[in-house]
């Protein structure tokens, strides 16, 4: 058997490596705004807004809003944030079931964190919308902390109508 060539060795270095280099590529791709499969469920990434947090001023919280089927439930939606987490480490999101009224909830998040002055003044959405249609939130916490992600549950009560 004769011993392979220097550019046959790296011809098959390549075809080896180029899978396994396509499926961590994959999982490093950037977050976009668009259609998005978590766990076999589709669901969409809506957009994503920055505050800086009142009580750690020093940092810059940039937040993903996913807007997942009404009909998850919490087993599958920890299974989706966990997948979330594994594809985009150190990424926060937020869960909500309904898109109505991000924008308005998204711009009183920046409201309500700024100190220049300069973001406008919104109402926040509906307490009943926000009970309803916000799912969780991944969290990173501060980096001041060395605190892990963690999903956290909102309160919602789904006997309630929807508005």
């Amino acid at each position: 058997m004769k011993p392979l060539n220097a550019p046959r060795r790296l011809i098959c270095l390549a075809a080896l490596a180029l899978p396994l280099l396509g499926a961590h590529l994959a999982n490093a791709a950037p977050l976009v705004k668009g259609s998005i499969t978590l766990t076999g469920v589709k669901a969409t990434v809506w957009g994503e807004y920055s505050i800086t947090p009142m009580l750690f001023p020093g940092e810059e919280w940039r937040f993903h809003v996913v807007v997942v089927p009404k009909d998850v439930r919490q087993g599958t939606l920890i299974k989706m944030a966990q997948e979330f987490y594994a594809r985009h480490p150190n990424t926060r999101a937020r869960f909500f079931s309904d898109a109505a009224h991000l924008k308005q909830y998204a711009d009183r998040d920046r409201f309500m964190n700024d100190k220049t002055g300069k973001v406008k003044e919104v109402a926040f959405p509906k307490s009943e919308w926000v009970q309803n249609h916000l799912l969780g939130n991944i969290n990173n916490r501060s980096k001041d902390n060395g605190r892990q992600w963690m999903l956290e549950g909102s309160c919602r009560d789904t006997g309630q109508n929807d508005t």
